[in-house]
């Protein structure tokens, strides 16, 4: 069931990312990073990642290996879902649709300069990973 529910997910999400991009090249250049979760590595759901994204793929399975199950090493983790409930809750949403419109908001609102902050801090916490052997570490 979730594997399913994950693949209308995705093709949505390329679906929305397609008219975004009214069609632009630039969807070329979108990796997609899991997390290495058992349903993400389904065989139906490998294949409609390598039909989307082809060898732009981070995580299991993917040309780019990364450590499964890693909160500490994975931006939508470590950044993004802290970001967006902080975002969202800050005051509790009477509604439904105001809730989605705080997330769609949140998202607008991230910039390239936080982008950059946060591909700094990924290769910071890659060199503490290193620095520890692979084993937990401190951040």
């Amino acid at each position: 069931m979730y594997p399913a529910n994950l693949i209308k997910v995705m093709r949505g999400l390329n679906k929305n990312l397609m008219s975004y991009e009214n069609g632009n090249s630039k969807l070329r250049h979108v990796w997609f990073q899991h997390d290495g979760a058992p349903a993400h590595k389904t065989s139906s759901v490998k294949q409609d990642l390598v039909e989307e994204f082809g060898e732009q793929i981070i995580g299991y399975g993917g040309l780019q290996e990364w450590p499964p199950r890693s909160p500490d090493l994975t931006p939508m983790d470590f950044f993004l879902w802290g970001y967006l409930k902080q975002q969202m809750y800050a005051t509790p949403p009477p509604t439904l649709q105001d809730l989605q419109r705080r997330i769609t908001d949140a998202c607008a609102y991230v910039t390239p300069v936080m982008l950059h902050r946060v591909q700094r801090e990924v290769q910071a916490r890659v060199q503490m990973c290193i620095g520890a052997d692979g084993e937990k570490f401190i951040h």
